[in-house]
C-alpha cells in the first residue's frame, strides 16, 4: 500500500497537475466564445464573464457558405488522407525492401525536398499550368499527398517486420501488393494510426491552397471561410469611427471560432490514442 501511495504521489499528481494546466485555457476560451463582447472588452478573460452570449456563434454560423465549406472540408479531409496515407505507405513499404534496387536512390529522392524547398513560383505553375488545378478541388488535395517525413517515418516501422513473413507470402504466389493489402498494412496499424492523425490535421488545418488555387466561392473550405471571417472583423474594427458605439465581436468570435473548427478534428484522438506512441517511437526510433 505504501508503494502504491509513494507511486501515486510520484506519478500520477504531476500527471493530473498537468492535465489541468492544459485544460484551463481551452476551458477559458470555451467560455469567452459564450461571453459578451462588451464584457470581455471591459473586465477581460474570466471564467464568470458578466453577462453570457451566443452572438459569436451566431456570427460565424449566418453564412450559409460556411456549411458548404464544412462539407468541401470533410471531403477533401477524407478523400486527402486515404490517398496520402496509401501512397506514403507503399513508398515507404517498397523502400523498407532489402531487395528493392536502387532504393537508397529512391531514399535519397525523397530526402532532397526535406532539405531544399522548392520556390513557390514553379511550384503554383506546376499545379495550376501542367496539372491545370486552378478552381479544382483536387487542387486542396493533390500538393498535400506526398510528404517525405511521413514515408520515412513508416519505412522505419515497417523495417522492424520480419522480412520472412513477406517471403513465405512470396512463395505462396501472393504478389508484392498482395503482400502490402494483406500482411505489411495490417500489421502497420500503430504508424498507420499515428501517420493518419498527422495527414488529417493537416489536410483540415490546411486554407493557404483554396488562398493560392481556389476563387470560387463554392470550393472554399472552412478554414478559408473563417479567415475571411476573421479579415473581416479586423477590418471592421480598424474602419469603425471613434464616435460609433457599436462594438464589434473580435474577442468572442476568435474564441467561437476555434470550437467550430476542432470539433469534428478532435474525434479521432479517441481512436487513434492507443496506437500514437508504439508507432511514433517505433517509427522514429529504428533507422
Amino acid at each position: 500500500m505504501k508503494q502504491k501511495t509513494v507511486r501515486f504521489i510520484v506519478v500520477h499528481i504531476p500527471l493530473i497537475f498537468v492535465t489541468i494546466v492544459t485544460l484551463v485555457p481551452f476551458l477559458l476560451t470555451f467560455v469567452v466564445s459564450f461571453s459578451d463582447e462588451r464584457s470581455v472588452l471591459v473586465n477581460g478573460y474570466s471564467f464568470f464573464p458578466d453577462s453570457f452570449s451566443a452572438y459569436a456563434y451566431r456570427y460565424v454560423l449566418a453564412d450559409d457558405m460556411i456549411y458548404r465549406a464544412y462539407l468541401v472540408t470533410i471531403c477533401v479531409t477524407a478523400v486527402g488522407t486515404l490517398l496520402s496515407v496509401f501512397l506514403c505507405a507503399m513508398a515507404g513499404y517498397a523502400m523498407s525492401v532489402q531487395k528493392l534496387r536502387h532504393r537508397n536512390k529512391i531514399a535519397m529522392y525523397f530526402y532532397i525536398p526535406m532539405v531544399f524547398q522548392v520556390s513557390l513560383v514553379p511550384w503554383y505553375l506546376v499545379v495550376t499550368n501542367v496539372l491545370m488545378l486552378k478552381n479544382n478541388l483536387l487542387a486542396l488535395v493533390v500538393p498535400l499527398l506526398i510528404v517525405p517525413f511521413y514515408i520515412f517515418l513508416l519505412r522505419n516501422y515497417f523495417s522492424t517486420i520480419p522480412p520472412s513473413l513477406a517471403e513465405s507470402a512470396e512463395i505462396d504466389g501472393a504478389s508484392q501488393f498482395q503482400i502490402f493489402i494483406r500482411i505489411i498494412f495490417p500489421l502497420g496499424i500503430p504508424i498507420i494510426a499515428t501517420v493518419t492523425l498527422f495527414v488529417a490535421l493537416k489536410y483540415w488545418n490546411d486554407w493557404t491552397m483554396a488562398l493560392w488555387f481556389i476563387d470560387k466561392r463554392e470550393y472554399q473550405p472552412l478554414q478559408f471561410m473563417l479567415f475571411r471571417i476573421k479579415s473581416l472583423i479586423d477590418y471592421l474594427q480598424r474602419s469603425s469611427s471613434a464616435r460609433t458605439s457599436r462594438i464589434v465581436p473580435t474577442e468572442t468570435v476568435q474564441a467561437a471560432t476555434l470550437f467550430v473548427t476542432i470539433g469534428p478534428i478532435i474525434l479521432m484522438y479517441p481512436f487513434v490514442q492507443k496506437y500514437f506512441i508504439k508507432g511514433i517511437m517505433i517509427g522514429a526510433v529504428k533507422g
